[in-house]
């Protein structure tokens, strides 16, 4: 398995391990219907410390070799499915060596002033804080060593990461919205998006889940505009032929509401028909 190791940490894992030993603190996955968000590749990838635009190769070969379970499922809080992952007994087997491995070790952490030698779970003990093995093992790829003083505010950096996280998802949601106004997106806004997709570190699959809520909401637009196109295009026929006054100002309503002159035409033919009636 390949993946980043920082070779002069003792809790040197590659990324594949550090995804199973994070998954390791998730059983009985398969049963659940609606599953934890923290089986999403988001939290994942936050939990194994690696870039969301790298993290797919390193599930896919997972799920290759039959560690991993991928599944579209109900999610907490979403209202689309979303892809999440959980262990296989394989897998479940391996991660549990993975934390063997690491609960016999003897991991130098500063305390105060001084060094000490510590288990995993005697630094869990020592601070004030829930510290799972994957959090300790994430904590030594960004130090050299281990500071039990920063340990302690791990929840505040994770909340911090996380709105991080939200302000990005926030900004390529606007793009989106901004693209598909007009209930199309040409080829140089694509090219934008995708460069600004890849910028923020967005998934292809959010960015499906953000698109098909963008389409959905422009469609709704589009309908809104259509009908008060509709609504002023029967009152301007409804005493007979529109004026030139009125077909200007129905004119300058169309460009307003970003409505196709050909969709344009057939609402007005649909009113001039009803009215025929």
């Amino acid at each position: 398995m390949a993946g980043f190791v920082k070779e002069a940490s003792p809790l040197a894992l590659t990324t594949e391990e550090r995804i199973l030993l994070y998954l390791g603190d998730f059983r009985g996955m398969e049963d659940r219907f609606e599953l934890p968000e923290a089986l999403t590749q988001r939290a994942i990838a936050y939990a194994a410390g690696t870039q969301r635009k790298h993290l797919s190769r390193y599930l896919d070969d997972l799920v290759k070799e039959g560690m991993l379970e991928q599944r579209k499922a109900h999610v907490e809080g979403q209202r689309q499915r979303m892809l999440a992952y959980y262990l296989t007994p394989k897998g479940w087997a391996r991660a549990m060596e993975i934390k063997q491995e690491l609960a016999a070790l003897h991991v130098p952490i500063r305390v105060g002033t001084g060094i000490k030698e510590m288990t995993l779970e005697e630094i869990d003990g020592a601070t004030s804080v829930r510290l799972t093995f994957s959090d300790i093992v994430r904590e030594a790829l960004r130090t050299d060593m281990l500071d039990l003083a920063d340990l302690e505010k791990i929840d505040e950096r994770r909340r911090e990461d996380m709105d991080e996280r939200v302000k990005k998802l926030e900004a390529y949601t606007r793009a989106l919205m901004t693209a598909w106004k007009d209930g199309r997106v040409t080829a140089t806004e694509r090219l934008l998006l995708d460069q600004l997709r890849e910028h923020l570190g967005v998934s292809f699959e959010e960015h499906e889940r953000m698109e098909a809520e963008a389409i959905s909401r422009a469609e709704d637009a589009i309908e809104d505009r259509i009908e008060l196109y509709k609504v002023v295009a029967s009152e301007a026929s409804e005493h007979g032929a529109v004026t030139p006054r009125e077909r200007e100002l129905m004119e300058a309503l169309r460009k307003a509401l970003q409505i196709p002159r050909a969709d344009a035409t057939r609402v007005e033919e649909a009113v001039k028909e009803g009215s025929d009636d």
